[in-house]
């Protein structure tokens, strides 16, 4: 005797059902993948700009402290500094970093500036030699309010023995939740090698 096996399929009422509830859940799911989606945009943004304001401040740290670096005693200036804080922000660190009489060579006098929401340095004391960019969005408005404020500020406008830097990036975009700018700020103090 064969036993006789009922080969039933699915009716079309259960695939739309089953279909509806599909679709019920993934649009239950929607918004909060959308929402994490954005929060995932604004770490790497916030990341990114953090990265940027570190990386330059270890870049303008090191520098500064070879300022002065003058085995020979040739008595050239070890920095200058921007005079007016309502223009670019800039400074030029000057050492003889091959003892060799002169600040001419590549990383001997290096002019660091803030302009236009970029950070950029030239690593020659020639000004036919164009700047590199090392940061984009750097726009040192820590509050948000529209003004830059100083990236360098010397303890003493004449006989500075200290020079605050102060960094502040923005993320290239706006936060997708909170349309606003993030914004990050790093600070560092660097002891110079002697007076000036």
């Amino acid at each position: 005797m064969s036993a006789r096996r009922s080969q039933r399929g699915f009716t079309i009422a259960e695939i739309l059902v089953s279909m509806t509830l599909v679709a019920v859940a993934f649009a239950a799911a929607a918004p909060l993948l959308i929402q994490n989606a954005q929060i995932n945009k604004a770490q790497q943004m916030k990341l990114a700009a953090q990265a940027d304001a570190r990386n330059c401040l270890t870049l303008i740290v090191n520098t500064l402290r070879t300022a002065g670096w003058d085995p020979r005693n040739n008595g050239f200036a070890p920095l200058a500094l921007d005079p007016d804080p309502n223009t670019d922000n800039f400074i030029t660190v000057n050492a003889d970093l091959l003892e060799d009489n002169d600040i001419s060579d590549d990383g001997e006098s290096v002019t660091i500036r803030h302009t236009s929401n970029r950070l950029e340095w030239r690593r020659v004391d020639d000004p036919n030699q164009p700047f590199v960019v090392l940061a984009e969005n750097v726009t040192n408005d820590e509050d948000g309010d529209g003004t830059a404020e100083p990236m360098f500020t010397p303890d003493s406008l004449t006989d500075p023995q200290r020079i605050t830097i102060k960094i502040t990036t923005r993320t290239a975009e706006p936060d997708p939740r909170s349309r606003q700018y993030l914004r990050y700020t790093v600070e560092s103090d660097v002891y110079l090698r002697g007076g000036l």
